[in-house]
């Protein structure tokens, strides 16, 4: 099944070309990089499974929003694809209609072409590709959430009802309970990415969101804690029983 699958990591790049650094407020920027990363997950969500990783922070560009702001509802907290809030809704970067274009040119529409090619690779191959879409999330609500709810679970589970398998959500909360870990559905954030050509269309493309609470591997600094290659193992054991 490690054939079949594809590892999708959007939001865990520190990297900020030069080029672009004068456009954000370097106080603020700081802040969102710590908070709004999804840090060590190109580590966590690792195995032998090929893994998509998008290669800019997720502050440059954002490819898990829609291409179109009309599209995304994010857009209105200006943080579409193109950041311009802070997760404390104030602003940090300055918008140019020209650098949106060249971004959506240099990384937005390059990322999703890998990944709807590795995509179709799977389905030419083996008739069927599961992706899984690793992420992080802040242990307390950020101001920009809406999901405000302050008993936050170890893990969220996202899923899509068209192409997440059921079977596997079930098996995968027993697992994490016998984990000792808590675990919810869609709460603090809902959903499973699946490339556009698939989406609503091709149900042999599954996608099924894993969101990792941070407290469980880092502390509030960014940096490693004990617990990290336990949460690593737990991560891998689980993505083995999709197989």
């Amino acid at each position: 099944m490690l054939e079949k699958m594809l590892i999708h990591v959007p939001h865990a790049s520190l990297y900020i070309p030069e080029e672009y650094i004068p456009d954000y407020d370097l106080e603020v920027l700081s802040h969102e990089m710590l908070v709004m990363t999804d840090w060590y997950c190109n580590e966590l969500f690792d195995c032998e499974a090929e893994m998509v990783a998008m290669q800019v922070s997720r502050l440059v560009c954002d490819v898990e929003r829609f291409r179109d702001d009309k599209d995304e509802s994010m857009s209105r907290l200006g943080m579409g694809l193109y950041y311009t809030k802070s997760s404390d809704k104030k602003v940090f970067r300055r918008f140019s209609e020209e650098k949106r274009e060249e971004i959506l040119t240099r990384y937005y529409d390059p990322h999703h072409g890998r990944l709807a090619a590795a995509v179709a690779e799977r389905l030419k191959t083996h008739g069927e590709c599961l992706i899984i879409d690793g992420h992080s999330f802040y242990p307390v609500p950020l101001p920009y959430e809406l999901d405000r709810e302050d008993n936050r679970p170890d893990i969220c589970i996202g899923t899509d009802d068209f192409h997440t398998p059921k079977a596997l959500v079930e098996k995968w909360v027993d697992y994490l309970k016998g984990c000792g870990l808590s675990v919810k559905i869609n709460s603090p954030f809902a959903g499973a990415l699946v490339p556009m050509e698939y989406y609503m269309r091709d149900a042999r493309v599954g996608s099924v969101m894993i969101e990792v609470n941070r407290r469980l591997y880092i502390d509030e600094k960014g940096q490693k804690t004990s617990d990290f290659d336990r949460v690593k193992k737990v991560l891998n054991d689980m993505i083995l029983m999709a197989e």
